[in-house]
């Protein structure tokens, strides 16, 4: 991961080369270079993807179930890459904001399921802009659980690779491994706050809104009482008309 934050995209492509041959590497890395822009042009010439691919099946390094998702990336990666960065961006006013109502982005949490939000914000924003400017142009960010944090990183001004990186730290520090009876039980819930805390306090300093140009709204649920109770919070940018409001 520390290599994705810092690599351009020729880097990632002939990294996802690599990998493809590395009797260790899983679908997952794979799916992660595709995601950033790495370009999958090289496993497809002299059908280098598909015969690498076997070779790893005969020598043992990829079980049956992993062959079937090899498999199924070598079918798919070339469209998708395709779709998301070598098609003509369509042609819109750039910087230009709705001029009636308000436009908003609405984006649902489920825990580390809330990275299907960013890759798809990541695909639409490079299929229609060309880039990951696609979230400057809403006028108002709801974001529900972890979609929260989304919201809130795109208003303070975070790109789409960053959010992501973001949602893909906070499963090492937020989302224990643990089973059910834990988390009743156990000290595991406390420990997930403390460190969903942290995270906040450290992306998302007191000072980081003051300058919003855009309506925040975070729904939750206050659950120090019984029964738990609707809270939103909400940043109300005043030099919108209250009318739009």
């Amino acid at each position: 991961m520390t290599f994705l934050k810092t690599a351009n995209t020729l880097q990632m492509s002939a990294k996802l080369y690599d990998i493809w041959a590395t009797p260790q590497a899983s679908i997952t890395e794979a799916r992660l270079l595709l995601t950033l822009g790495a370009n999958p042009e090289s496993l497809y010439k002299f059908d280098y993807g598909h015969k690498t691919l076997m070779d790893r099946v005969n020598n043992g390094s990829v079980c049956s179930k992993c062959f079937l998702k090899f498999s199924d990336y070598l079918e798919y990666a070339g469209t998708i890459y395709e779709e998301m960065c070598e098609q003509a961006p369509i042609s819109i006013v750039r910087n230009r904001r709705c001029s009636s109502g308000l436009l908003t982005l609405c984006m649902d949490g489920g825990g580390m399921r809330g990275l299907v939000s960013v890759v798809c914000l990541l695909f639409t924003s490079r299929r229609i802009l060309g880039d990951e400017t696609l979230v400057n142009y809403f006028d108002w960010l709801i974001g529900t659980s972890t979609g929260s944090m989304l919201a809130l990183s795109a208003a303070n001004g975070r790109t789409l690779s960053e959010c992501f990186f973001l949602y893909w730290n906070m499963k090492r520090e937020i989302f224990l491994d643990g089973s059910t009876m834990s988390r009743l039980l156990g000290d595991q819930v406390a420990i997930q706050t403390r460190n969903i805390e942290k995270v906040l306090s450290e992306c998302f300093p007191t000072e980081s809104f003051q300058k919003c140009d855009r309506l925040l709204t975070v729904p939750a649920l206050d659950i120090s009482m019984a029964p738990a109770k609707l809270h939103i919070f909400r940043l109300i940018n005043t030099s919108l008309r209250c009318d739009e409001h």
